[in-house]
């Protein structure tokens, strides 16, 4: 695991507690044959959580876990590390999801930090009111 997980880890757990987990059957999908996929985490049992610092196109390889994860809301966490335009990449993203999921259960949320440099007080708030507006929802 890298800086870049340790830190988005970080930020969920001082975030979420107890609610996130990030390891164990909540964060399995089974494709059929085979070991499991995972995704990164789960907040309580609604929300399927992946923390990405990945080039734009290993993120978008990781939104399939998310897609398939029994859990009905989703949450793609960035940070902005090997993206050469953070910014664009999470209109991308937003993009994707909204062909495969309804637009009100699914956020991306872009972070300031990272492993290299820490916004934990900001990240934390940010990811807090984002999971808050799925949790929120009622279909």
């Amino acid at each position: 695991m890298g800086i870049h997980d340790l830190y988005g880890k970080k930020v969920m757990k001082k975030a979420f507690g107890v609610e996130y987990k990030d390891h164990g059957y909540p964060v399995q999908i089974v494709y059929g044959e085979g070991e499991p996929a995972r995704i990164d985490g789960t907040i309580g049992t609604q929300i399927a959580v992946e923390i990405e610092s990945r080039t734009s196109k290993q993120v978008r390889g990781a939104i399939l876990d998310l897609i398939c994860h029994r859990y009905p809301f989703k949450l793609l966490v960035i940070l902005p590390v090997h993206m050469s335009n953070p910014e664009v990449a999470v209109v991308q993203y937003r993009n994707i999801l909204s062909r495969f999921i309804d637009k009100n259960k699914f956020n991306v949320v872009l972070l300031k930090g990272s492993g290299y440099m820490s916004d934990i007080e900001h990240d934390v708030t940010c990811v807090r009111v984002v999971a808050q507006r799925l949790q929120n929802y009622e279909a």
